[in-house]
């Protein structure tokens, strides 16, 4: 079983990115496809696995539910809501298969929880499976960087400046990064520092971070704010100056990443392939040079304060980020209010405005089990007053999704599936801050689920972001669970 799962995870870092049937045309739809094709193989493989394995892990199977984490119950509520939804849908087959072009349905949504749930059991990673699976993203990352300065290494049909790589439109491309660039972060900060690994994750790092600065979307600058906030608070939950320190380093990066850009810029930028943005205008800042320099001063600061022996406050410093977070939370909100309308967010904002109504003129039973996975358009189409509503407001353009998760898991799922989606993003966080030791593969791991959290507020599930998502909750369980075994056995060695 556990080769299998290596294997799978394998499997999907390097085919889901690349995979193209016909270039750029129709590719939501053949990235999709190939998701749920190669799933369901390894679906059947696992069962296979089960059957056809000893008595002893049979008896382990059977135990699963004897020891179920919070993160883990919040998936099977996730795959119930689901259920749920698809039992009561406006549309069974949309529901189950998906709306063609994205495949959204119940069958996705339940593979994504079975291996979430399945990964939740995994035991070991070993380190060259990990460099497998960073290799594509890797290539990505440098793809979407050439891309954007008008370089294609191939000809994949359908070229323009709003597709990166081999993952699709820009929005496809940051919900990518809102993943695979955290998930370097991480491991970077999770390595000993100056050591080969070290170095080694530093350049994959430095690649994702100037193709996200690169991509051309202003709400990419969320991916930065989420993954390093969080990285900044879990440095500070512990008692010990070195996590704060291998934070500091990574800051550092982040400025290295953003002063490549900005070199990029000035040299290439009269070929840059997109119009100017808030990513790229903060590059061009020097902001990156000026990271750095803060970076190594406090760095620096550290070790002296360490040499002369000061106390290190850390509760005090928490303190001061969550007040500066909360000011900073107040007056984006604040901001949005007094900015918002229906062009707000590049479109976002009638989107938002007509999915809300949509909603609130549901019946009660409908807001409680919503009208299915990927029914939105099915919906409009079968109301005659919001439903009309939305078609009108877009020429007869298909509007799919609400272009926020949580809003269109509220309409998909209903309040079912959204206390069910909130609860197993919070799970995650929780458990994170509730360890009494700082296990560097659930912060790997908790890093990417929350940036992505973060940035599909302002996006939509997608088929190279949210299985992976999935996979790092189940992972995430799985070195929990192992940090926690640890703990208690060295309890009964000390005798407690």
């Amino acid at each position: 079983m556990q080769i299998l799962m290596v294997l799978y995870l394998i499997v999907m870092c390097s085919i889901i990115p690349l995979y193209m049937k016909k270039g750029y045309y129709e590719l939501g739809e053949a990235k999709a496809i190939c998701y749920i094709a190669v799933s369901l193989c390894f679906f059947a493989l696992f069962l296979l696995a089960i059957w056809c394995g000893s008595k002893k892990k049979m008896d382990a199977a059977k135990k699963w539910d004897t020891d179920l984490t919070p993160t883990e119950l919040c998936l099977y509520a996730t795959m119930l809501s689901g259920l749920v939804s698809f039992i009561f849908s406006v549309d069974k087959k949309t529901a189950f298969l998906g709306f063609e072009g994205w495949r959204n349905g119940f069958l996705m949504l339940l593979l994504m929880t079975f291996f979430g749930i399945a990964y939740s059991r995994f035991e070991k990673m070993p380190r060259w499976s990990v460099a497998l699976c960073m290799l594509v993203p890797a290539y990505e990352f440098l793809l979407g960087i050439l891309n954007r300065f008008g370089i294609y290494t191939n000809s994949y049909g359908g070229e323009s400046t709003g597709y990166l790589a081999n993952i699709g439109n820009i929005n496809w491309y940051s919900g990518f990064l809102s993943v695979f660039v955290p998930l370097g972060i991480g491991i970077m900060y999770a390595q000993r520092p100056f050591s080969k690994l070290f170095f080694l994750s530093g350049i994959y790092e430095v690649l994702g971070i100037t193709a996200l600065f690169l991509q051309g979307s202003d709400g990419a600058l969320l991916i930065v704010l989420a993954g390093y906030l969080l990285l900044l608070l879990v440095s500070l939950s512990g008692d010990d100056r070195h996590l704060l320190k291998k934070c500091l380093i990574q800051f550092f990066v982040l400025g290295v990443g953003m002063t490549v850009a900005d070199i990029l810029l000035a040299l290439f930028g009269r070929f840059y392939t997109y119009d100017d943005n808030l990513l790229t205008s903060l590059a061009r800042m020097h902001i990156g040079i000026i990271l750095m320099a803060a970076a190594l001063f406090l760095y620096r600061l550290i070790r002296l304060f360490e040499e002369i022996h000061v106390s290190y406050k850390p509760r005090v410093l928490r303190s001061v980020l969550m007040g500066m977070t909360v000011i900073l939370l107040v007056a984006g909100a604040y901001s949005l209010v007094m900015r918002f309308d229906d062009e707000f967010g590049n479109g976002r904002g009638i989107i938002w405005r007509l999915c809300t109504d949509a909603f609130l003129d549901f019946s009660s039973w409908r807001m409680m089990v919503g009208v299915g996975q990927d029914c939105l358009y099915s919906y409009a189409l079968s109301d005659p007053g919001t439903g009309s509503a939305i078609l009108n407001a877009f020429g007869g353009d298909m509007l799919t999704n609400a272009h926020c998760e949580l809003l269109t898991v509220l309409i998909e799922r209903g309040l079912i599936g959204a206390v069910s989606y909130l609860a197993l993003f919070s799970s995650i966080i929780f458990e994170l801050f509730r360890a009494k030791e700082k296990e560097n593969a659930a912060i790997i791991c908790a890093l990417p689920v929350f940036s992505y959290l973060v940035y599909s507020q302002i996006s939509f599930s997608q088929a190279v972001s949210t299985p992976f998502v999935f996979i790092l909750m189940g992972f995430f369980v799985a070195f929990k669970r192992k940090t926690s075994d640890n703990i208690q056995l060295r309890q009964v060695g000390d005798g407690n």
